[in-house]
């Protein structure tokens, strides 16, 4: 995160997941991410950010606010690519490292994101695709000029068309319907959570990851629903199927959609993670 405090706070995911899960239509998808860039415009309002970007930014002279510069860019106004990239420039780690105006940009970009979620959606959904644009921002060369939106869905839609894809992501980051407040409940972990990496490096890892697993049940971090997924999910993976595979046989198994034992999976291993410190704390 960067050093400024953003205007969206972080949340964690709800404690259980829906048993199933009907795919959302093209419609349902856009009114989604409708919802995100009202709430952002929203929070920019009041935040009065926009006006503090410009004596920053001149690219963003042009437009009084961020509903200003998605109007222009619906009427396909040639000033919004610059627009873009002077929000890229201020959202990049290595320029302003501001989280906010990274997402300022995934909300422009509101067209590109929808296409690209329409295109993967067998396997990933709007929110994914948001995510992602977001972390593309944050990793971006603060230099990419007007091709920046053409730079930033191109490079979403890659590194979501990777086998495994999104499983290790370059930056920490959560749902961004989460982070604008556009959810009644909280929003799942993304899928950048791995858990063997809240497991300590010990002699025997398996034996640990018994331990983590005894104890965070035992202390309510995750469910012993959640145990037996990632166990069996674990097993998969150590017979030799590729994660994604494991991901999708356990699905069939048990009647839901690959992207919603991915879900619980992230959730689950979200959860270890954060929790690891007191674990450490309290075998210490």
């Amino acid at each position: 995160m960067s050093a400024s405090r953003p205007a969206y706070e972080l949340t964690h995911g709800p404690t259980c997941p829906p048993a199933t899960e009907a795919p959302r239509s093209e419609g349902q998808n856009n009114r989604a991410q409708s919802a995100l860039a009202t709430s952002v415009v929203s929070s920019l309002d009041r935040s009065e950010k926009w006006a503090q970007w410009q004596q920053a930014e001149p690219r963003l002279v042009g437009f009084d606010s961020l509903e200003e510069a998605l109007e222009g860019w619906r009427r396909r106004d040639n000033r919004c690519y610059q627009v873009v990239a002077g929000l890229t420039a201020l959202g990049s780690r290595r320029g302003g490292d501001d989280d906010d105006a990274a997402l300022a940009v995934a909300v422009l970009l509101e067209d590109g994101v929808n296409r690209v979620a329409t295109t993967l959606t067998d396997v990933w959904e709007t929110d994914d695709v948001n995510t992602t644009v977001w972390e593309e921002v944050k990793a971006a060369e603060p230099q990419l000029g007007s091709q920046a939106a053409r730079y930033l869905l191109q490079r979403a839609r890659q590194r979501l068309s990777r086998p495994a894809a999104g499983m290790v992501a370059r930056v920490n980051t959560t749902s961004l319907d989460a982070r604008a407040g556009t959810q009644d409940a909280p929003s799942e972990a993304g899928p950048d959570r791995d858990l063997l990496m809240a497991v300590p490096a010990v002699e025997d890892p398996v034996e640990d990851l018994t331990d983590l697993l005894t104890w965070a049940t035992g202390v309510g971090v995750i469910g012993s629903e959640d145990v037996d997924l990632l166990l069996e999910l674990l097993a998969e993976e150590n017979g030799g199927l590729a994660r994604e595979e494991a991901q999708r046989l356990v699905g069939e198994r048990h009647g839901v959609a690959m992207r919603t034992i991915r879900r619980r999976r992230d959730r689950a291993a979200a959860r270890l993670r954060d929790a690891a410190p007191r674990y450490l704390a309290e075998i210490a």
